[in-house]
């Protein structure tokens, strides 16, 4: 299947089924398809604990789940494989070049260095931080590596570690999104691991207007722009999609460990109390957002949580609050969203592909060779997707 054909299938897919993954059930308690699918919703939320971490997990099984339900929802799985990059073998990787670099962060860098060639030309690395993927680039490939990132601290650090370690890496300190890039993607090869949102998308749009004639990137956290509506890059696209639409494509939990998983299921619980007891006091059964609370907050309990919340939003408390009942209202919440939420996590790969095709064929439209495949297993980074290309 070529990638544009890939794009449209996706497409199709996403606008005939958005009646099933654009309502949040953390939104709206009972979205409309629960009744137009009673039996689904009944065994979703009949499912133990046990089974909802695992089809959390482990999507292949959420979908033959759902697909007894659904069977539409059987064609994902062929829209969403990509064949693994395939590997060098095994390097002896001198310590220098990945002496301070966290466990994960390295694996990751690793396991994208293992499946790219030397392009043989000078590398530019693109929001690159403290260049760590730049030091190990420069180190094996002999290549001179420019380092380019915003935050002046990261840049200091990212100088030291090269001088110490004696790389040919130089670093800038630039806003990629307003200062001139130019002169660092022509006739270099630009790679950017894990570039958020519009950092990546503005590397799409460099690349084609200075003919770059290579490039790798692995794309990160779509949702992160200045943009309340995505702006595909290619024409004739049917599916619309807000910022909050595309957060559905990195809601992932696969790299968190069980700490952080019980974190966010009492945030929830607080969140969902905080939100029955806001509409029986309001009266106003919309869902209302509100800006994060400060994670010391989440250590104390649930009737301090809400008074200090209800200050900050101003919303006046009765004399007397049933705290323990807005506690358990709370909980039973956060149980159906974590399951009726199942449905739209079936989609987020299917979503997420539908952003990485849609630049693939921009760049196919500008003569550009496009290669997609995955550098990495999922539990490294669910953000696995490389996008490699050359003119």
């Amino acid at each position: 299947m070529s990638y544009d054909s890939h794009l449209q299938q996706l497409d199709a897919l996403l606008v005939e089924t958005k009646s099933l993954w654009q309502p949040e059930p953390f939104k709206t308690a009972r979205p409309e398809w629960c009744d137009q699918y009673p039996e689904l919703t009944r065994a979703l939320l009949a499912l133990d604990e046990d089974s909802v971490n695992l089809y959390g997990s482990d999507h292949s099984a959420l979908i033959t789940f759902l697909s007894a339900y659904l069977p539409a929802l059987s064609a994902i799985p062929t829209l969403i494989e990509l064949p693994g990059n395939e590997q060098r073998q095994h390097e002896l990787i001198e310590p220098q070049l990945h002496a301070g670099i966290p466990g994960r962060k390295w694996s990751q860098i690793k396991s994208l260095y293992a499946c790219i060639a030397n392009p043989q030309l000078a590398i530019t690395e693109w929001c690159g931080g403290k260049g760590y993927l730049g030091r190990l680039l420069s180190g094996r490939w002999q290549q001179p590596v420019t380092t380019l990132e915003y935050n002046r601290d990261l840049v200091d650090s990212g100088r030291k570690l090269a001088g110490k370690y004696n790389v040919d890496q130089q670093f800038k300190a630039v806003d990629v999104l307003n200062d001139p890039v130019s002169d660092y993607l022509k006739d270099h090869h630009p790679i950017a691991l894990h570039a958020c949102g519009d950092l990546h998308r503005e590397l799409v749009k460099q690349i084609i207007e200075t003919k770059t004639p290579s490039f790798t990137i692995v794309p990160c956290c779509y949702h992160l722009g200045r943009d309340r509506e995505y702006r595909p890059f290619s024409s004739g696209l049917k599916l619309q999609l807000s910022r909050e639409a595309l957060r559905l494509a990195v809601n992932e939990t696969v790299t968190a460990n069980n700490r952080e998983i019980e974190k966010r299921s009492r945030e929830m619980a607080y969140q969902l109390g905080f939100q029955q007891l806001r509409e029986a006091i309001s009266g106003n059964a919309d869902y209302i957002s509100f800006n994060p609370v400060p994670k010391t907050w989440l250590k104390e309990n649930f009737a301090s949580y809400c008074k200090k919340l209800c200050a900050r939003e101003g919303v006046p408390l009765p004399a007397k609050v049933e705290w323990e009942r807005w506690q358990v209202r709370g909980e039973q919440r956060r149980f159906e969203v974590k399951r009726l939420q199942l449905l739209r996590q079936c989609f987020k790969r299917a979503l997420e592909l539908w952003l990485i095709m849609d630049m693939v064929a921009h760049f196919e439209d500008h003569g550009y060779s496009v290669n997609v495949s995955l550098f990495c297993e999922r539990t490294l980074t669910p953000r696995n997707i490389v996008i490699e290309g050359k003119r």
